[in-house]
């Protein structure tokens, strides 16, 4: 509790600072590029189109959307939402201190905003993509009471991306194998989730490996809020929120205790 209230009050005091870090970050992704950080926004809304497109005309049949289900293209939309959120913030993670070097080794510089920064900068991008797929959920006709989990869904996933960030990136300046390992974790990972799979005809051993992977139950409280539209997996509502606050509190701690080592380390 003590850890989690330092945290919020280093955020919160230095709230003008993160914000101004998220802005250029986002726009320095895309530099000397013609349409600059829209580009941040394009390109997930790109990916939505091209995967509505793939699930509701080019593969409708293989889903059996025709057999009385739902419109299988929206529960694979909100799951690669999710998921690319989170890969973003994977990918990132393990060297955000280090390409900041010259940052952390000031004493005077609150190092513990850039992970913070890196995960709201790699959440932000896809509100337009989740806007889009509420939408598309809306025009299917999947939209329901449901839809009103969304900002606590938003805020939970926040957290454990902040969590992650903490800790990955703490870890990735002692380990610097670690972006690799991250790297491949996150090509297999999209296929160890219930997102890609018709969740009416999933093979029940593959059932085993989403229930063993953290990441389906925060897919699955997203595909109950916009797909199903009930609690479809009610144990994922308790799995997914408890992880994220245990993830954001493990994360603090690992921070904290190397950071007295950043300086040495780069």
């Amino acid at each position: 509790m003590i850890a989690a209230q330092s945290l919020l009050g280093s955020v919160y005091g230095h709230r003008e600072l993160v914000a101004e870090l998220v802005k250029r970050e986002l726009r320095d992704r895309h530099t000397g590029q013609l349409l600059g950080a829209l580009w941040a926004y394009g390109h997930p809304l790109l990916l939505m189109l091209m995967y509505s497109l793939l699930f509701a005309y080019v593969f409708p049949t293989r889903v059996g959307s025709s057999g009385g289900h739902p419109d299988f293209a929206v529960n694979v939309l909100i799951g690669i939402v999710s998921w690319l959120a989170f890969q973003d913030l994977l990918a990132r993670s393990s060297t955000i201190l280090t390409a900041h070097a010259s940052l952390v080794k000031q004493i005077i510089f609150p190092v513990v905003v850039l992970p913070i920064k890196t995960a709201i900068a790699s959440a932000l991008p896809y509100s337009i993509a989740l806007l889009f797929t509420i939408g598309y959920a809306a025009v299917s006709g999947t939209l329901t009471f449901m839809v009103l989990t969304v900002p606590f869904l938003i805020a939970i996933q926040l957290i454990a991306m902040t969590g992650v960030a903490l800790m990955l990136s703490a870890l990735g300046i002692f380990f610097r194998d670690l972006r690799d390992i991250v790297t491949i974790f996150c090509a297999v990972n999209l296929f160890a989730q219930p997102i890609l799979f018709n969740p009416y005809v999933t093979p029940s051993w593959m059932n085993w490996v989403f229930h063993f992977n953290p990441f389906s139950y925060q897919v699955w409280c997203w595909q109950d809020a916009l797909y199903f539209g009930a609690f479809q997996h009610p144990a994922a509502w308790i799995v997914f929120p408890l992880g994220a606050v245990s993830c954001l509190a493990i994360g603090y701690a690992v921070f904290s205790r190397l950071q007295h080592g950043f300086g040495d380390a780069l």
